[in-house]
């Protein structure tokens, strides 16, 4: 099983792993890269801890113009976006947990926008806070593997 989780970042938006951290931490969630992270240099798999839990996720930057269906996505805001930020991870909660937590400090830091595929909807900010949480709940119950 895949999952998929998508940001829209209005045009302008920057953010780096140390900012993100910070904004993810005043959110509730204890996160830190394994490496340098930057929206203007991440791709693939970026590995990290959250809440002590070793974590990472599955991302892709594609730029407005190779989404074709942004306003299908995002609505009457795909206007102001450009570009989005694709999360992607399997069956681990803690992975899972990563991408909710990366996407909420996203959202809050650079006023994205998310969209869950699976549900085919646009989610708050507090959606994807309350996700993370639950996620990292599931995660710290998951058998090591």
């Amino acid at each position: 099983m895949s999952m998929e989780l998508l940001v829209g970042l209005p045009t302008g938006a920057t953010a780096d792993g140390a900012g993100l951290a910070a904004q993810a931490n005043s959110l509730g969630f204890e996160l830190s890269f394994s490496g340098a992270f930057s929206l203007d240099s991440a791709d693939g798999f970026q590995p990290g801890k959250l809440a002590g839990l070793e974590a990472g996720v599955e991302i892709d930057i594609v730029e407005r113009a190779e989404v074709e269906e942004m306003s299908d996505l995002f609505g009457e805001q795909a206007d102001k976006l450009e570009k989005v930020i694709a999360f992607y991870w399997g069956g681990s909660f803690a992975e899972g947990a990563f991408a909710y937590a990366l996407a909420a400090a996203l959202i809050a830091a650079c006023n994205g926008i998310c969209f869950d595929p699976q549900e085919d909807e646009l989610l708050s900010l507090e959606q994807v806070r309350q996700g993370a949480e639950g996620l990292l709940d599931a995660a710290r119950k998951q058998p090591a593997g």
